[in-house]
């Protein structure tokens, strides 16, 4: 008898870059693939959590990762907060998200960076699997697999303008697709071109010259024979997979024969009746539409960015007597008396916690808008739910999502004049164009036509199990 073809799954535990991971675990484990994941050991008990509903993960062997993920490393002493790394866009803000940079990507030390290698290379030994699987922003791993020579693919959440943007006929990467963190329009505006190609230079030249980066490279070399630099353009001998498909990216990028795209990977999930009962009740209220608010894990709301966010929601209430809010926020301490003075409890619910996959809500027929920060996940889970969407970016790559959602007319880019916060008035004038245009319905289902939940990593799968044959 044969043995199951095995694979190893590498990610950070965060959920913008593990959803995809669990994902595509999710689907290995039907084709019968013995999966092994390795993580930090946050990710653990998320992996427990998804299996109590979906069982399929239970015969995921989790492998943990000694020492601090990112979030925890980020968050130690002498580091940043992470409402530090919130910036608004143009020239002023995006320098100052490229200061941050060095932390929030190498948010350890180069002894405790080696000292990963070393757990990362005894899980690749020990499993021996037949693939691995890498995040695109999980460094170790990609290491590690060099040095052994493993077979490997990128399975990553985000957009390929991100990787190959730089590697464009005519360097259009420079002059053409917005710089991350800029919130430029695409094309970048003539008058901002200048602009763009400095931002460009800067965030090339931040990397080179940190002193982080010089340190993990002279102790790679030194110690584990690797003479790649750390930062680079990527490889083309190895194949990157993207939660993309064409029609999500902005028009005439050239994508290298090792650019592969499935279309959104999203996590799948047992319907929201069963999950959470009494959100499902909510949701199928009679006459009543939805609007789902979730802003992400790593956004934290203050008191006067929930103020703002109330006073538009109250604003699109006062305009709708069909459309009710479900709502995700923390609600603890001053934040509960001012959501208090600001939310109608009946037309407004909020969780601290959605029980239910908000893919899985999204799907929901009664659901007809999603308000989320931008983050890659939030946009391709709506994309793939054929919902228009309001955008609320806060840093990095998040404006470019809201830059996406206004180009391809599915949604509204929600905050342009007050980011990275909100004003009520321009929220609520967001949401009501959103609800009240069809076209935004017309278009987010059009994009969605075809492409239902499961196929982007059912696609994902099949594409990696090809590299096996």
């Amino acid at each position: 008898m044969t043995s199951p073809l095995k694979m190893l799954l590498f990610t950070n535990a965060e959920h913008g870059q593990a959803n995809v991971f669990l994902a595509v675990a999710y689907e290995l484990v039907l084709r019968n693939v013995d999966v092994h994941l390795a993580s930090f050991p946050p990710l653990q008990k998320r992996l427990t959590q998804l299996g109590q509903r979906l069982p399929e993960f239970e015969k995921v062997t989790f492998h943990p990762i000694a020492g601090a993920s990112v979030e925890d490393a980020f968050g130690r002493m002498g580091r940043i907060s992470v409402t530090e790394l919130y910036h608004p866009p143009g020239v002023r803000g995006a320098l100052q998200s490229y200061r941050y940079l060095e932390n929030l990507l190498f948010p350890w030390t180069a002894e405790e960076y080696h000292q990963q290698l070393l757990v990362i290379q005894g899980i690749v030994e020990r499993v021996s699997p037949g693939m691995v699987i890498l995040e695109s922003s999980f460094k170790g791993p990609f290491d590690v697999c060099k040095k052994l020579g493993q077979r490997c693919v990128v399975l990553t959440p985000n957009s390929p303008k991100d990787f190959f943007g730089m590697t464009q006929p005519f360097l259009k990467g420079f002059w053409k697709y917005p710089v991350s963190s800029s919130g430029f329009p695409y094309p970048v505006p003539f008058t901002r071109i200048p602009a763009n190609i400095y931002l460009n230079l800067r965030l090339i030249l931040q990397y080179v010259t940190s002193s982080t980066v010089k340190s993990y490279n002279k102790m790679r070399k030194d110690v584990h024979g690797l003479t790649q630099a750390l930062i680079g353009q990527p490889s083309r001998d190895i194949p990157f997979i993207f939660p993309a498909f064409p029609e999500t990216e902005f028009p005439g990028f050239v994508f290298p024969p090792n650019v592969l795209l499935c279309g959104p990977i999203v996590l799948p999930s047992a319907p929201v009746e069963v999950c959470d009962p009494e959100t499902s009740r909510w949701l199928n209220r009679p006459g009543m539409k939805t609007v789902l608010v979730n802003l992400g894990s790593h956004v934290l709301s203050n008191i006067e960015h929930i103020r703002e966010l109330g006073g538009g929601l109250r604003i699109l209430l006062s305009k709708f007597n069909d459309v009710q809010v479900l709502w995700k926020v923390m609600e603890d301490g001053e934040i509960q008396d001012v959501l208090a003075q600001v939310v109608d409890p009946e037309k407004i619910k909020i969780v601290s916690w959605l029980e239910a996959e908000p893919g899985a809500i999204l799907r929901h027929p009664n659901v007809i808008c999603s308000v989320h920060h931008g983050g890659a996940n939030s946009f391709f889970e709506a994309v793939s739910a054929g919902v228009p969407q309001v955008v609320l970016p806060i840093w990095y790559d998040t404006y470019d999502y809201a830059r996406r959602a206004e180009y391809f007319g599915i949604g509204v880019y929600g905050n342009v004049k007050s980011a990275p916060g909100a004003d009520a008035e321009e929220f609520g004038h967001a949401l009501i164009k959103v609800i009240g245009v069809k076209e935004f319905t017309v278009k987010a289902k059009e994009l969605a036509e075809g492409h239902s939940d499961e196929e982007g990593r059912k696609q994902a799968v099949q594409k990696i199990l090809g590299f096996m044959s």
